[in-house]
């Protein structure tokens, strides 16, 4: 009986790193240019890296009937910052192991739920820059070219509300074009040949961390909306997963940086609002 019970266990149980292992499956920078204030004297710009380990293969790693992903995500943001805006440090680390249990439906719907313990802060003596975030998501398959997505997210520390509602989509209203909305993120692609597809985005782009100012500790979060232009390119070989080399280009149409209590409601105590700046980003994704 015993055995039995041991060989159910082990059924249910699957575990398997990717057959690259623990190496990099995603790596990114982006660079925005420095940008004036608008009603003031300061200027602002950064430099971002990202990197991002599997732990998990989702493909063979499940228990039971859902798939499980595990990774490591790690980024490294260096401002430049001139005039009234005065960070103790120019370098801000960000860390998070998002853990994803995903359930597929035989109807083509999917459930996602992830939890991920995070840190996000200058480290210049600053405490509390930990936080548990996470979220769930439900992708309804409505036919064969449109899939939708509805959820919530949660953030406890950094975001200005603990739970924000989350929605996306993917339309492909032909088989040139595929327009989606991702993670605040609206593009509209169009497939070039079956390696190269090009289009315009629209997209959200923001950061919080907890860093140490004068006044004590604070959160710093710098937010903005960016348009541009995205590009992405399969390089991949025959019988390999995706292999993708994107490239954006654009414009910051509207940024703010702000220092905010620890407050529940997260309350701005400086605020400063930028010109539109230059937006470049260049990454590769083995994540598919």
């Amino acid at each position: 009986m015993a055995t039995a019970a041991a060989a159910a266990e082990n059924a249910a149980w699957q575990y398997s790193l990717p057959d690259t292992g623990v190496a990099p499956s995603y790596a990114a920078v982006t660079v925005i240019s420095q940008m004036g204030e608008r009603h003031g004297g300061s200027k602002l710009g950064m430099q971002t890296f990202e990197l991002t380990l599997p732990l998990s293969d989702p493909r063979k790693t499940s228990y039971g009937d859902w798939y499980i992903n595990a990774q490591l995500d790690l980024r490294l943001t260096l401002l430049n910052a001139e005039g009234h805006l005065h960070p103790e440090h120019d370098e801000m680390y960000s860390g998070s192991l998002p853990v994803t249990m995903i359930r597929n439906f035989a109807s083509g719907n999917r459930l996602s739920i992830t939890v991920a313990p995070a840190v996000a802060s200058d480290f210049g003596g600053t405490n509390r820059f930990f936080d548990v975030v996470g979220g769930s998501t439900y992708t309804v398959k409505h036919s064969d070219s449109l899939s939708y997505t509805v959820g919530m997210g949660i953030s406890p520390r950094f975001a200005s509300h603990a739970v924000v509602p989350m929605v996306g989509f993917s339309w492909q209203p032909n088989e040139a074009w595929d327009v989606s909305l991702r993670f605040y993120k609206l593009s509209a692609m169009y497939k070039v040949n079956e390696r190269l597809a090009v289009g315009p985005f629209l997209s959200g782009y923001n950061h919080s961390w907890m860093v140490n100012t004068e006044r004590g500790d604070k959160i710093f979060r710098f937010r903005s909306l960016v348009a541009g232009v995205t590009g992405e390119y399969d390089f991949s070989r025959a019988g390999q997963r995706k292999r993708i080399i994107t490239a954006s280009v654009g414009s910051t149409l509207a940024s703010v940086a702000q220092f905010c209590d620890r407050t529940a409601d997260k309350d701005p105590v400086e605020s400063h609002h930028y010109k539109p700046g230059i937006y470049l980003s260049v990454g590769v994704d083995f994540r598919f």
